[in-house]
């Protein structure tokens, strides 16, 4: 969601668009106090409380968000890579019936720990499952024993499921809402320290907006559009004029009808001379009188030749 406050033209660090729970900080702070006590004893003993606190600060990291106002778009949960797109029959803990399409995200242990809603609806179902402490990190994600969140928001575009999965060490899932909340497209529902692994199960009658491989922007990259078609690719200008030149007919093309605008002058008057010769021609040679006349002069021709 968008930060509420001094607009982006008045701020001063306008890239600034993350920050810190307030855990991390207590726990960073935690670290460093353990880190001077320990170099008060030998000084390289000092790393062996700070490192830790700096991963418990960049894994708390959160981040601002600003979503698309586009009803028909499903957005991603968090921040992460694509894994897979594929029809699968969701989980039963979802409630979804029949086979829906599950979009895989694997995040990584310092990506932001926000949970978005992916879609504007109500919280219709909300559970956890509770990990395994062995389970540290979420390295598959369908491992038994993993720490689980499981979401149902019904909305605009129907029912949408998400499961959340991370490693069972320590409270790395929170929920922020409840059960019939309505929520916003974009607005953080859960958070989830250390990465891990986020499904959202949407159901047919769309098209997928990203492929394996795709880094996605948790709150802002649509992953889902509903009512989207292919689009047909309209023909340029030179296939255009192609396509016309073939359905134009030519003088060779057997349906070209001939007419005074397509035919050139030079050629309209010798068809119209040779025309008029072929006429008068049929004409004489309709005539009796002119065909015994004719069979005279030739009759006398042959006795000349004779003599």
């Amino acid at each position: 969601m968008a930060k509420r406050g001094k607009p982006m033209t008045e701020r001063s660090l306008p890239w600034w668009q993350s920050g810190f729970d307030l855990e991390g900080v207590v726990g960073f702070l935690a670290g460093w106090l353990l880190g001077i006590l320990l170099g008060m004893l030998w000084s390289p003993l000092f790393w062996i409380g700070f490192i830790p606190g700096i991963v418990i600060l960049f894994a708390t990291r959160t981040a601002e968000r600003v979503s698309p106002e586009d009803s028909s778009l499903i957005l991603a949960p968090c921040d992460g890579v694509i894994v897979s797109v594929e029809d699968v029959d969701p989980p039963e803990q979802l409630g979804l019936v029949g086979p829906h399409k599950r979009i895989r995200v694997s995040s990584s242990p310092f990506a932001t720990n926000n949970i978005h809603a992916v879609t504007e609806g109500s919280i219709e179902h909300a559970e956890r499952e509770t990990g395994a402490a062995e389970n540290f990190a979420a390295l598959r994600p369908d491992t038994p024993g993993l720490e689980v969140l499981f979401f149902s928001l019904t909305g605009g575009v129907g029912k949408v499921g998400m499961r959340v999965a991370t490693g069972g060490l320590g409270p790395r899932l929170v929920t922020k809402v409840d059960i019939g909340d309505h929520v916003p497209a974009g607005k953080t529902i859960a958070t989830r320290r250390l990465g891990g692994w986020c499904d959202v199960y949407v159901p047919r009658g769309g098209a997928t907006q990203v492929e394996p491989g795709r880094t996605l922007i948790g709150g802002e990259t649509a992953i889902w559009r509903y009512g989207a078609a292919a689009a047909v690719p309209e023909p340029d200008d030179a296939e255009e004029d192609i396509f016309d030149d073939e359905d134009e007919p030519t003088e060779l093309d057997a349906d070209y009808a001939a007419s005074p605008e397509t035919t050139p002058p030079e050629v309209a008057e010798d068809v119209e001379e040779e025309v008029k010769t072929e006429s008068d021609a049929a004409t004489k040679s309709d005539d009796p009188a002119e065909m015994f006349a004719r069979l005279r002069r030739e009759a006398s021709k042959i006795s000349d030749e004779d003599d």
